[in-house]
């Protein structure tokens, strides 16, 4: 015979109760769609995050193998030009440490530690005083060598 609708078969549900699982459904159909909406944001953004970092290793790098190149062209007996290419080697390393700042501004953290860039700005002015007086420059000449390199050591090393 017929029943009445209060009546409920052993596996049918409440009216209540489907209302509560289509609910749940679509609560879950909402999840799954801002995830899928978040992936598609967050991976160009990771992808961009990462390719801006490599631009600033590169970058750090170009400006290193400058600094080198000139301070390997320095002169050990104080010449004309020394006092320019000292001035030159003072940019590019203050272009790395701007590098490493931005670096760590965009969220790809620091990438050489500003105890080395005061180092070698500091070997920098010794050279500069010493050249400036007239005095031997040869052991920083050297110093600041070792030190640059000891920079692109560091520089290749990173990933």
């Amino acid at each position: 015979m017929y029943r009445r609708y209060s009546q409920a078969n052993g596996n049918a549900l409440s009216l209540s109760q489907m209302k509560r699982n289509r609910l749940k459904d679509l609560l879950i159909l909402l999840l799954l769609a801002m995830l899928a909406a978040a992936l598609v944001v967050g991976i160009p953004a990771v992808q961009q995050r990462s390719a801006t970092r490599d631009l600033h290793i590169q970058r750090m790098r170009t400006e290193c193998d400058e600094a080198i190149r000139q301070t390997s062209t320095l002169s050990r007996n104080a010449g004309a030009d020394s006092a320019a290419l000292l001035a030159r080697i003072r940019s590019n390393i203050y272009a790395i440490r701007m590098m490493n700042t931005l670096s760590n501004a965009q969220g790809g953290g620091i990438l050489i530690s500003e105890d080395r860039m005061t180092t070698l700005l500091n070997t920098v002015d010794r050279y500069l005083t010493y050249l400036t007086t007239g005095m031997e420059t040869g052991e920083y000449q050297t110093s600041l060598q070792t030190a640059l390199e000891e920079l692109q050591e560091a520089l290749n090393a990173i990933k």
